[in-house]
C-alpha cells in the first residue's frame, strides 16, 4: 500500500475490454491473473489530513487512521473501489470529493474483505468495484475468496512436491 502513488494497468484494462467483448474462460483466466498482477488507485478518507511538505507533496502522518469509502449500488450493497489508472479515477473524483488515494494490491483488498476488525466483526462490502465510473466490473468477496483458496492450494501442493511427499490433487474449477 503505498500513499498517493498513480497506476497503470493497460494489460488489465485490455482483459477487461475482451472480456466484455467475448466472455470466454481464457479471457477470464487472463483477467483473473492480470487482477491478481495490478495495483490499484483508492480515495481513502485520512484523520488527520495529509499535510504538504515544502515541495508540495502530501505526507501521511505515522498513526493516522485511514479509511477507504465504499461504494453503494442502489439497493444498498457496498464495494470498495478500485481504479486502474489516473483517467478513470478522475472519473469519479469529478463527481465525488476530490480525495487522497492510495495504491492498493489484490491481496490488500482480500484483507480487507476477509478479514475481521478489532471486536471480530466482518466487513461489510460485498466486494471491489473496478473502474465504477467505467467499464464497472464487480469482483465479489467469493470470488476473491476462491483466488485466494486456489493460490494456498497451490502453495501447498508445491511444498508437498518439495518435501517429496504424495501431492494431492488440485480441486476442479
Amino acid at each position: 500500500m503505498e500513499f498517493n502513488k498513480t497506476v497503470s494497468n493497460p494489460m488489465l484494462v485490455g482483459c477487461i475490454e475482451l472480456m466484455k467483448a467475448e466472455d470466454t474462460p481464457e479471457h477470464r483466466n487472463m483477467f483473473v491473473t492480470e487482477l491478481t498482477k495490478g495495483s490499484f488507485q483508492a480515495p481513502a478518507i485520512i484523520d488527520p489530513e495529509p499535510v504538504a511538505d515544502e515541495e508540495g507533496n502530501l505526507t501521511v502522518k505515522p498513526g493516522c487512521r485511514v479509511q477507504f469509502p465504499m461504494l453503494a449500488a442502489p439497493d444498498g450493497k457496498k464495494f470498495f473501489m478500485g481504479f486502474t489508472d489516473q483517467k478513470e479515477y478522475r472519473k469519479w473524483a469529478e463527481k465525488n470529493k476530490e480525495m487522497p488515494f492510495f495504491s492498493l494490491k489484490f491481496d490488500d483488498y482480500a484483507n480487507m474483505l476477509l478479514g475481521r476488525d478489532a471486536q471480530g466483526n466482518e466487513n461489510a462490502a460485498l466486494g471491489v468495484v473496478i473502474n465504477p465510473m467505467g467499464a464497472n466490473v464487480i469482483i465479489p468477496k467469493e470470488m476473491i475468496a476462491g483466488i485466494i483458496g486456489a493460490r494456498v492450494a497451490q502453495m501447498k501442493q508445491m511444498a508437498a512436491r518439495r518435501a517429496g511427499t504424495p501431492v494431492p490433487p488440485m480441486p476442479e474449477k
